[in-house]
């Protein structure tokens, strides 16, 4: 480290914290290191001691290092504390380090490996915890049941991550048996994202309708009952897909699909059913597959009620920054998560602004620019690429494409859906299934987007080969996938586009937490605000092309307002079977005669 920094602080902190709630601090331990990483001083504060500013220094000369450090600087949000200059996340850094894309194997069962403080040190040589259970005692004093252990024993299991975390760091900088040293510079980049961007959105959340959101809790069971009836094409059979309880059934799905014919559905390697949402989106097609799905989706929240959310009916979910290996966040537990309908439970304080802003088409636009196919890109820029090609494949004779999206809403859907999967390499037989046309159609359709698309199509191979022969791709500021024997080059061609559209938000986001716009959610391509006023929409948006500049070369990608709402107007999803699912919720409620008027306001 030195050369960088005068000193690194390495901080841990304990707190309570309720579901959706804000952390209530409990203790804080930190070493202060030299800049040669010897450790000089050791800093205890418990709750009641902490002053209106950190105990220690946060300037430009100070290396800040934790674990997960968006968990401290919701901390310091609560403290009142301004965040460190510079932020070393040692969860970041062990992520890149260790992004591994591992050798397809179709009879291996796949598990996602963990990424704990424990994790990381096993990973570096690093001993300890193996008579701890971390994760009962993490349990107990978030739920405030810290004083079985006492203070001492709190303070005692802080100081002890303090102690790893200090040992990971520097074996992340100096390099350990197959780890590289750490690029700092790309580690504090990324960390101005990953610390500091994602513990002002986690903090903000979204604003939830509480009386509506109690309303069909209370009432759950009748809710349930209309949503099956509606929307579970098997609901009136002997064997229905789902129990009157909500509860799916993969063999009771896997028979209905048989009795009515679908013989077709995508199956993973291991022979089982693909329940993915891309697997359902591509047999849209079958009457009663984009219903089951909207009800798959949404029973999430009305069954499970899993959703975090706060004292202040906020949904605070955990966005996991970089959770993903092409680097997107892994969030969970979010209105996000779940059907689209859903987000009908969003209301913003009248007085506020709630905007949802989208890049238009981002993955194909990603593609496009960095290919250099100058019809992608013309296709692209024309603005609606997906009837580009539904018109060149003759899959629709409308030449209007804002004609076209209105009244053919599902047959875009397929086709966008398509489209993203041939970029991502879908073979004929998938491609058939999706569209429930003869092999010979979709064989034809590949082609004829080889032939309109020549340049993207050498420009993705080649990558891919090259990714094969280095065993390492990176998108265009640095975010590493590293490959073993045998990857799946899907895997490849999708990291080309998913990878550069994370790049994209994660600057956007930078920016717009810079100018004070800090978001309440991010989505894979939108990002949701809650704004003051209208006059800073503009800002914005401009923002995010920007953004999109910066990735693509200075290709323009578009950013659409999804949602306005204003006045406290209600987030509504426009696609039919949204609003026929919210519909649905709002009419189980009157038709027992509870909440009429909200109702009425909300349906």
């Amino acid at each position: 480290m030195s050369g960088y920094f005068g000193r690194a602080v390495v901080c841990d902190t304990e707190y309570e914290i309720a579901a959706g709630g804000l952390p209530n601090v409990l203790c804080m331990v930190a070493y202060v290191l030299d800049e040669n990483l010897r450790h000089v001083e050791t800093i205890r504060i418990w709750r009641g001691e902490f002053g209106s500013s950190p105990p220690f220094d946060i300037g430009p000369d100070t290396l800040f290092v934790a674990y997960s450090a968006w968990a401290e600087m919701m901390c310091f949000l609560v403290l009142k504390w301004k965040f460190p200059v510079h932020i070393y996340d040692l969860h970041t850094a062990y992520l890149a380090s260790s992004n591994l894309l591992l050798p397809h194997n179709p009879d291996e069962e796949r598990t996602r490996p963990r990424k704990r403080l424990s994790d990381a040190c096993r990973a570096y040589g690093i001993a300890g915890w193996e008579n701890i259970d971390k994760e009962v005692i993490a349990e107990d004093i978030g739920h405030g049941r810290w004083a079985i252990y006492g203070q001492d024993g709190v303070y005692g299991y802080c100081e002890e991550d303090v102690k790893k975390a200090a040992e990971l760091l520097r074996k992340q900088l100096r390099g350990h048996a197959w780890f590289a040293p750490t690029n700092v510079e790309l580690v504090l980049h990324w960390s101005n994202y990953s610390a500091k961007c994602i513990a002002r959105i986690q903090a903000k959340g979204m604003p939830i309708d509480p009386a509506l959101w109690e309303l069909v809790q209370e009432n759950k069971p009748h809710v349930i009952t209309f949503l099956l009836r509606e929307f579970d094409p098997s609901f009136s059979s002997e064997d229905p897909i789902y129990s009157p309880e909500g509860e799916w059934s993969y063999d009771r799905f896997e028979h209905w699909l048989w009795q009515v014919g679908v013989i077709a559905w995508p199956r993973l390697d291991s022979g089982k059913l693909d329940l993915s949402g891309d697997a359902f989106r591509l047999m849209y097609h079958v009457p009663g597959i984009e219903g089951l799905h909207a009800l798959r989706d949404s029973l999430r929240v009305v069954a499970g009620a899993k959703l975090p959310i706060g004292p202040d009916w906020r949904n605070r979910p955990s966005l996991f920054p970089f959770g993903t290996a092409t680097g997107r966040n892994a969030h969970r537990r979010s209105l996000y998560n779940v059907h689209a309908g859903m987000r009908s439970f969003m209301v913003f304080p009248p007085d506020r602004v709630g905007i949802y802003l989208d890049w238009r088409t981002q993955e194909i636009g990603v593609s496009a620019s960095l290919s250099g196919d100058q019809a992608l890109m013309d296709a692209y820029r024309g603005g609606d690429v997906y009837h580009a090609f539904a018109l060149n494949a003759g899959l629709t004779t409308d030449p209007d494409r804002k004609h076209w999206a209105k009244t053919e809403q599902t047959m875009r859907q397929r086709v966008k859906a398509l489209c993203l999967a041939i970029n991502y390499g879908m073979a004929v037989p998938s491609l058939a299934k999706g569209l429930d046309r003869h092999p010979l159609i979709a064989s034809h359709l590949i082609e004829q987007y080889k032939r309109l698309y020549p340049r993207f199509w050498q420009w993705r191979d080649d990558m891919v080969q090259q990714a094969m022969i280095d065993r390492y791709m990176e998108t265009v500021f640095g975010w590493p996938l590293y490959l073993t024997s045998s990857p799946n080059r899907r895997t490849l061609m999708n990291f080309l586009a998913q990878g550069n559209a994370s790049e994209m938000i994660r600057l956007a986001t930078w920016k717009l937490c810079e100018a004070g716009i800090v978001p309440c959610m991010l989505v894979h391509d939108g990002i949701l605000l809650e704004l003051d006023s209208k006059d800073r929409i503009p800002e914005a948006i401009e923002i995010m092309r920007w953004a999109g500049r910066e990735v693509c070369n200075g290709f323009e990608i578009g950013v659409d307002v999804d949602q306005l709402l204003e006045g406290g107007a209600r987030y509504r999803d426009k696609r039919p079977v949204a609003r026929a699912m919210w519909a649905t919720i709002m009419r189980a409620l009157q038709t027992i005669g509870v909440g009429d008027g909200i109702c009425d306001a909300a349906g």
